[in-house]
């Protein structure tokens, strides 16, 4: 499996902007990885469950570095091209999506527990929708890459918060897919335990909170655009 654009050593060369593609892509990889995990999850299938979840737990490390050198290396003197504070917090943005992505799969590994029948679309659902929030989000931090390239051309930027426009799409359709199967696991307080019940309760604000976080950092990029 590939983990990155390039070694991580390497980060230390690059333009911030380009580390952050690097973390981004990262992101990306473990979100990938999640999505046979949850299938595992979803399946039942709990042994090749816990080796994707360790990969994923690598790749997050491999983020966390990333996310050190980048922050180690923009002291207060370096003059960018854009907002420092608002720039560092799409990184911190970025990184919450990474954490949530490891959360999901220890939240699932604390109760090994396939997903009821009745709830399995559902959960699809709801993960492919944070799964395209990742997509669309990495796409809108290389569209920011281009946009300082292009040193603020406005086609760029206008391509750029197009991205961003289909990440607030994404989200609220996220939102919706949350709050109906809240409702529908919350129905069925007779008929599965309450164990079950916070759990599968919990893991779908896991999986809704993926794609807050996506357009939180959406909102970063969007702030970076106006310069």
């Amino acid at each position: 499996m590939k983990f990155m654009r390039s070694p991580i050593i390497e980060t230390l060369r690059k333009s911030p902007f380009e580390a952050l593609i690097d973390h981004a892509g990262i992101v990306k990889q473990s979100a990938e990885m999640l999505k046979e995990a949850f299938e595992d999850y979803i399946n039942g299938n709990f042994d090749e469950f816990e080796k994707k979840r360790k990969k994923i737990e690598e790749l997050e490390l491999k983020a966390d570095y990333i996310k050190s050198n980048i922050r180690n290396h923009l002291p207060k003197s370096i003059k960018m091209v854009v907002d420092r504070g608002i720039f560092l917090s799409l990184l911190s943005e970025l990184d919450k999506v990474e954490d949530l992505i490891q959360d999901v799969t220890e939240w699932i590994s604390i109760r090994e527990k396939p997903v009821p029948e009745y709830l399995k679309d559902d959960f699809r659902k709801l993960f492919l929708k944070a799964l395209e929030a990742i997509d669309v989000c990495e796409k809108a931090v290389g569209a920011l890459n281009l946009v300082i390239e292009s040193s603020f051309a406005e086609q760029e930027r206008a391509k750029a918060k197009e991205i961003i426009h289909k990440l607030h799409k994404i989200e609220h359709e996220s939102d919706l897919l949350e709050r109906g199967i809240t409702r529908k696991i919350f129905s069925l307080e007779n008929e599965i335990s309450p164990a079950a019940l916070f759990h599968l309760s919990k893991l779908v604000f896991l999986l809704g909170d993926i794609a807050n976080h996506a357009e939180n950092a959406g909102d970063r990029i969007r702030a970076l655009l106006a310069k």
